[in-house]
């Protein structure tokens, strides 16, 4: 679709028109991920813990040394779920182009929902099935991530994370402030541009709707506010955003167990421009 194709024929506009779907979608989850093999141990956890294993997990790797694959490759065979790595040169922060590559290698598979976490991310176990819930054609997603502080961080084992030890750890403070950001989406559904709110670590995306705007925008290589751009081209196309703030939670590990990769922040008027696209600078398409 061009860019200033109206939304009256975009596949959030066809989704309204279709109502949404019955049995539960195709789903892939595209995990970024980047020198941080615990931590990424500790979602494995979560997500093989959860009440259905039927999805596909994509363990997009942004230039770790060594590679993920080497690192988990020994573990995966006992997950109940497949697994697949991809890795890219490290060259910097290029979390929109690895998650591309793992988009397209999850849409050329048949997925329907993709749901997209970060490896420094300790999902809840019922994570995945909050979003097929709510899953309709044309739509995005948006869940919640709370922030655990170092001690919690630092006792978390994989045997914890599959017994719900992360679900309990947010305090009543961080609670509330989940709620409050779930009600402030709730109220500026379809207007405010900044909702829903969106977190990079957690959220998903029909795949009609990811192909549609071409994927994450990879002009911010080096830079932060990926996803937020495509929060933004997503509503350009006619979707208005699923706030699943009070069901969908996932959580940070504490910085200094999981420190961040190195990246600067975007400069405001390339994020501009981007506000008025719907399709990608340079995205999926890019790729092939």
């Amino acid at each position: 679709m061009a860019e200033g194709t109206s939304a009256g024929t975009s596949a959030a506009a066809r989704a309204r028109a279709g109502g949404g779907a019955g049995a539960a979608p195709r789903t892939a989850l595209l995990v970024a991920a980047y020198n941080q093999a615990d931590p990424l141990r500790l979602l494995l956890a979560a997500l093989a813990a959860a009440p259905r294993t039927d999805f596909v997990l994509h363990i997009a790797d942004d230039g770790s040394s060594p590679p993920m694959a080497d690192l988990l490759g020994d573990e995966v065979p006992r997950l109940p779920f497949p697994v697949r790595f991809l890795w890219q040169p490290d060259d910097g922060f290029r979390k929109a182009e690895i998650l591309n590559s793992a988009a397209l290698a999850a849409l050329a598979d048949g997925a329907e929902l993709l749901v997209f976490l970060d490896g420094d991310c300790v999902p809840c176990r019922d994570l995945v099935e909050a979003y097929r819930a709510a899953y309709r054609p044309g739509e995005f997603f948006v869940g919640a991530v709370g922030f655990l502080d170092l001690a919690t961080s630092r006792a978390l084992t994989a045997a914890a994370v599959g017994e719900g030890a992360h679900e309990r750890a947010l305090d009543r403070r961080q609670r509330f402030k989940i709620r409050v950001t779930h009600w402030k989406n709730l109220l500026h559904r379809g207007g405010k541009g900044t909702r829903p709110r969106i977190r990079g670590g957690n959220f998903a995306v029909a795949g009609d709707l990811f192909r549609e705007v071409d994927g994450f925008d990879e002009v911010y290589g080096g830079h932060g506010k990926e996803d937020s751009d495509l929060r933004n081209r997503m509503r350009n196309a006619g979707a208005r955003g699923v706030s699943l703030w009070s069901r969908a939670l996932a959580l940070h590990l504490s910085r200094e167990v999981a420190p961040s990769g190195a990246r600067e922040q975007a400069p405001p008027a390339l994020y501009r421009e981007g506000q008025r696209l719907v399709r990608a600078r340079r995205g999926l398409s890019a790729h092939r």
